[in-house]
């Protein structure tokens, strides 16, 4: 079941401080056609666990933000925030169509107008645990023996070095 922005931020105790936020900075009808607009856009789970959200688009329409639930929900809470504060700089942009949602001065702008640190990235010891338990065997060097874990296997057709022990082959387990 998908679930709407504003049913995860009103949740997550955080629709009020988004929708007010939004209102400081913009003038009345734009304020509330981007509250509607983002209020209704979905959130998918993410299953990712290098990262905490992502708000994803094409050209200028938004398409979802994707959150990692299994984070801490202080965290959880700063992540949808974060994500929504994208939203806003890339709907706000002169360009929207042809923006690219970056950590600049405006998404700082609006993550400020939010309450929270316009940080690029975060850490959760949550995910970290939920990471390193989906870590497998994939490559052991041949002259030092070291074993390499990963996420995924190691691409096919491609050369792998260890430079730690004198560049020894890697080869990739079956």
């Amino acid at each position: 079941m998908t679930r709407s922005v504003a049913e995860v931020a009103g949740e997550l105790g955080v629709w009020e401080l988004f929708s007010d936020a939004v209102a400081r900075r913009l003038n009345p009808a734009r304020a509330f056609a981007l509250i509607e607009r983002l209020g209704a856009l979905p959130v998918r789970r993410s299953h990712a666990v290098g990262l905490l959200g992502s708000y994803v688009h094409r050209a200028g329409e938004p398409l979802a933000i994707r959150l990692q639930t299994a984070q801490e929900p202080a965290l959880l809470r700063t992540t949808l925030l974060h994500e929504l504060a994208h939203a806003c700089e890339h709907l706000t942009a002169a360009n929207p169509g042809r923006h690219r949602c970056t950590h600049g001065p405006d998404w700082r702008q609006w993550a400020e107008a939010f309450g929270i640190a316009p940080l690029r990235t975060a850490r959760s010891a949550a995910l970290g645990a939920l990471r390193t338990a989906r870590l497998k065997p994939v490559a052991v060097c041949e002259k030092c023996g070291c074993v390499f874990h990963r996420l995924r296997r190691l691409p096919r057709r491609r050369q792998w070095l260890h430079p730690q022990c004198g560049n020894g082959k890697v080869v990739a387990l079956p």
